[in-house]
């Protein structure tokens, strides 16, 4: 909020975006961990927040972005082209208000150890060498407690078997 009013103050505000963001967080503690060194939502999900001209005050937007879209994004706020070499899209027009969700799933991985592609609703987790996979309904298990863990469950056959294409696709 000071960097904002200091903005404002400076007569500045009306062609100027902030943007906050950071790197992904620590577990401690959380399903028994200490570090970075997992997929679960408290250790991957990151801050991302923008403030500035054309940028709706207050709002929220929930949809799967990748951190990498930063800088197309920058580029299409300021009015100049993304160079070609950019592979991850712009998402001005979601944080505005006036685009659709640019991505249906992300995928994330932790050297050759794990591997996660995630939803709005499900994520999938894989450890290649310890050749384990977990899946999580995260609706109703959003904090992806391993009680929750549905990877062997029949019901959730079919969602288990379109996350694994996926994440292969990722890959």
């Amino acid at each position: 909020g000071r960097i904002l009013d200091a903005l404002e103050r400076s007569g500045k505000a009306d062609n100027t975006y902030v943007i906050f963001t950071a790197d992904h967080g620590l577990a401690v503690g959380q399903h028994g961990l200490m570090g970075k060194q997992n997929l679960f939502d408290h250790s991957i999900r990151i801050p991302w927040m923008i403030a500035g001209p054309g940028i709706p005050s207050g709002k929220r937007v929930d949809d799967l972005v990748y951190q990498h879209c930063t800088f197309a994004t920058t580029c299409e706020l300021a009015g100049i082209p993304v160079p070609s070499s950019v592979e991850f899209p712009s998402v001005a027009g979601l944080i505005k208000g006036q685009g659709a969700p640019t991505f249906d799933a992300v995928f994330s991985r932790y050297l050759n150890y794990q591997r996660t592609v995630r939803t709005r609703d499900h994520k999938l987790i894989v450890y290649p060498q310890a050749n384990r996979v977990q899946l999580f309904d995260l609706n109703k298990n959003p904090w992806e407690l391993l009680s929750g863990d549905l990877a062997e469950e029949k019901s959730m056959a079919g969602i288990r078997e379109h996350l694994m294409r996926q994440l292969q696709q990722f890959e």
